[in-house]
Order: C-alpha cells, then structure tokens, then sequence
C-alpha cells in the first residue's frame, strides 16, 4: 500500500499552522501572565475545529471536534498544572506515531479529530517558539 501524500497534507500541515497561527493570535492580542497562550490556543483549538474539520475534508464536524476536545482539554488541564517535558514529549511522540501509521489510509471523523488534537498539542511549543522569535 503506497503513501497517500494528499492524506499527509491535509492531516498533518494544516493542525500545524493552525497550532502556529492560535499561539501567535493569544500572545499577540492577550495578556500573556493573565491569559497563558498555550492553555488558551488548546482551547480556542475545540472552538476552531469545525474550520480545520471542514479545510481537511474530514466528515462529521461534531464527530471531528469532540476528537480534538478529548486531546485538548485534558492537555489543557496538563498545561495549567505547569510546564513540564510531558506537555512536550507526549503529544509530539504519539503524533508522530499517528503520522507515520495513520496517514496509510481513511479514517472515521472522529479519529481525524484525535489525529488533528494531538497534532495542535505537539505544534503549540514550536508555534511559540516561532512568535517569540519574531517578536
């Protein structure tokens, strides 16, 4: 079975920019001690996913954002316990994981949904590394 590259695009750039452009919204127009931009891109991640459910051709957009709900919130309650290498290494090892695995063939709404989450989780920290070097 050949590499879809259409499937790879779709899942795994578009989660990324989306990572990037929530972390650099929340610190460009957030107070960053009031508001932490990488609780609040998690978050404003659930409110989005019907958009990247719908960019990504993904199917169902409940289905797609509860997928995204069930790995953002609980990353969001990770990242209100305080920064750690658990907040990093997690989400960007089982999105790799899923990259590598998943992208081999079609998936239910839902699944695309944890696919996507987990790709928003493993994006926030290089996304902030990117605006604050920007800025």
């Amino acid at each position: 079975m050949g590499e879809n590259v259409d499937l790879k695009y779709r899942h795994v750039v578009w989660p990324s920019v989306f990572a990037i452009a929530l972390v650099a919204i929340s610190v460009l127009t957030l107070d960053e001690y009031k508001y932490p931009p990488m609780m609040v891109a998690l978050l404003s991640a659930v409110i989005v996913s019907p958009l990247l459910g719908t960019l990504t051709r993904s199917g169902n957009l409940k289905e797609h954002a509860i997928g995204v709900a069930i790995v953002c919130i609980p990353m969001t309650i990770v990242w209100a316990i305080g920064a750690n290498y658990f907040n990093i290494a997690m989400p960007f090892l089982v999105w790799i994981w899923q990259c590598a695995s998943w992208s081999k063939k079609e998936h239910p709404p839902f699944r695309y949904g944890i696919w996507h989450g987990f790709g928003i989780a493993a994006c926030i920290v290089p996304g902030a590394m990117l605006v604050a070097s920007l800025l």
